[in-house]
């Protein structure tokens, strides 16, 4: 959504919403309050009054993956990166070993806090709220234009699109919780309700997105560009299926593949979506095709810190190195011809191993000798003897440096370019990018596509996909026109390879954590530990990014050391807030862990 939208009419709430109802806090079960009257007639006689009401339910609603940090783990916003640390796409620089440890190795899940406790019923009531007064208090004439009764349902239908959004977070999470569909007072019955069923409240989440999609338009224009469309919902819906039908949280004997199936190929057949042809820009261009769910930052009005707290020591300002890529996903990413580098034909050299692989390894991570957005070249090799111009033994870089990488890499995932070639840098702690986060992009829906297709035993439409996704990528046909997949894959093999590429393409975007629980591979996957890559500089010479400079070795990284990995079986569903627990007795916690 456009930051100029909110602040538009951010002065216009407190003036139009009585009692300060909209922007009470939770206080009671399930965020029961005292509110005050919203249903004003003369609110709710004004579309424009009506779009306020809608527009801070994005202000309380929207993910904000770059500017959030890990709840309950006492991190600040700038440090988004815990949700690459928390999987095995990263570990911190040894800097920050010490505020993202638990994560790793699994002190920070208790009955007492968690990262993601996320219990969002003051969300949902702010959604019901407004879904109730425009049923009741917005009702449209008899043969109303057209574009008033579009314009109504839009509204509509972005908050029961949000309401769907607050549940999904919370079950992807706990499970089954209590489903709340309409605004409960103080002393009402219903406040105590035991939790509903997974299932009851998948097919809750399901049908606020299907009534979502047919009450959206495919787009909007104007200041309205970036709200939620009819796309939108349904490739959410298209998530939601796919982890529905996955090994955490399936029914054995459902049919539930081909809904996620069903549900990809609705937002595929709506035609106005594509891949982007530069991996990566997707978080730059605020209009390219492929963006389906973005939340927009503006300059000096909406901005965030995701690349103060990743720039390498040499350009940073106030902080620096939050998330440094492993060897794991380095070493996924396959050659430019597509095949892996275990693959004896694939052409990779263990002596000069970043040449000639898959493009989006160096749009992802930033190895040694690589440029820096077309200004510097950063040199993480071992930092030897003193900082004097004659020592190229030393780099400020260097790995195990203070403020520097532990693994050997940089992140260069949606690290924004025009910042370090700024003058003056005004990048900080929190503040100075404004990219977009891109929640939701083409390429998951075709990927969700793939996946559902070849559990459903269709591989053959697996291979369309893939192969589209890697053709974007930059990867060679080669001559047999499959982009490097292997020809041939059983279900089985073509499952290892869709998770393989999920882990590549999706890189950073809060995307591995979640899948590697919905598959049930989290308590092997996050129970090993991570590797870096430690490179160290042959002679007192002038740098190069070749390889034959180096010496390379593969050791544990050394948070894995400190901090051993630990992912057990109770933490597939997180435990509910036990402050909510004690309001509600009739609230059962989670079995493993009572």
């Amino acid at each position: 959504m456009k930051v100029s939208i909110i602040k538009k009419y951010i002065r216009i709430v407190a003036i139009l919403v009585m009692g300060g109802s909209i922007f009470c806090s939770c206080k009671k079960v399930l965020d029961v309050q005292n509110q005050g009257q919203v249903g004003d007639a003369t609110v709710w006689s004004d579309p424009a009054s009506v779009n306020v009401l809608v527009n801070y339910i994005y202000t309380i609603s929207e993910p904000d993956h770059f500017a959030r940090g890990f709840l309950g783990t006492g991190l600040p916003g700038a440090f988004r990166y815990a949700e690459g640390v928390i999987a095995d796409e990263a570990r911190p620089s040894i800097t920050y070993i010490g505020r993202t440890n638990g994560l790793n190795n699994g002190l920070s899940f208790n009955l007492d806090r968690c990262p993601f406790w996320e219990w969002d019923y003051g969300t949902i009531r702010q959604c019901n709220d407004f879904l109730d007064k425009i049923s009741k208090n917005y009702v449209l004439a008899a043969g109303a234009p057209q574009q008033v009764i579009d314009q109504r349902n839009a509204m509509i239908g972005q908050v029961q699109f949000f309401r769907a959004y607050q549940y999904w977070r919370m079950v992807q999470i706990f499970g089954g919780v209590p489903i709340v569909d309409k605004v409960l007072n103080a002393g009402d019955s219903a406040l105590y309700r035991p939790r509903n069923t997974q299932e009851e409240c998948f097919q809750f989440i399901i049908n606020d997105l299907k009534t979502a999609a047919s009450l959206l338009p495919l787009k909007y224009s104007g200041t309205d560009a970036g709200r939620i469309t009819k796309g939108a919902a349904l490739a959410l819906l298209s998530r939601v299926l796919l982890f529905r039908a996955s090994p955490m949280y399936n029914t054995p004997g459902s049919q539930n593949w081909k809904d996620a199936s069903d549900a990809a190929k609705a937002v595929m057949d709506l035609g106005i979506y594509s891949l982007y042809n530069q991996f990566g820009r997707w978080f730059f261009d605020k209009t390219n095709p492929e963006n389906i769910w973005q939340i927009s930052f503006v300059q000096s009005k909406r901005e965030h810190g995701w690349d103060a707290a990743n720039y390498p020591n040499s350009v940073a300002i106030g902080d620096a190195v939050g998330a440094c890529p492993s060897e794991e996903l380095v070493e996924a990413f396959p050659m430019i011809n597509g095949k892996a580098i275990t693959d004896p034909l694939s052409g990779y050299d263990a002596t000069d191993p970043y040449i000639n692989r898959d493009p989006r390894l160096k749009a992802t991570v930033l190895c040694n000798g690589d440029t820096l957005a077309g200004v510097q070249p950063i040199w993480s090799y071992v930092s030897s003897g003193p900082n004097t111009p004659t020592n190229y033994m030393y780099t400020i870089d260097g790995y195990e440096q203070p403020y520097s990488t532990s693994t050997g890499y940089f992140m260069n995932k949606a690290m924004d370019a025009r910042l370090v070639q700024a003058s003056p840098r005004i990048y900080n702690y929190g503040i100075g990018s404004y990219s977009d986060w891109i929640e939701i992009r083409y390429a998951e829906v075709l990927m969700n596509y793939a996946e559902a297709e070849n559990e459903l035993g269709n591989t053959d439409n697996a291979y369309t996909q893939l192969k589209a996704i890697r053709q974007r990528a930059g990867i060679q046909p080669g001559s047999d026109g499959n982009y490097g997949i292997p020809a041939g894959l059983t279900q089985d093999g073509m499952r290892t390879f869709i998770q393989n590429e999920r882990f590549i393409e999706f890189a950073f975007e809060n995307k591995r954590y979640w899948d590697l629980r919905r598959w049930k591979l989290a308590g092997t996957v996050l129970n090993r530990p991570t590797h870096s890559m430690k490179i160290t500089k042959l002679t007192n010479t002038p740098r190069t990014a070749h390889g034959s400079d180096y010496s390379f070795q593969i050791v544990v990284n050394d948070n894995d050391v400190t901090y051993p990995p630990s992912f057990q079986d109770k933490f597939y569903y997180l435990p509910l807030p036990q402050d909510q627990l004690l309001l509600n007795p009739r609230m059962e916690q989670n079995p493993l862990w009572k």
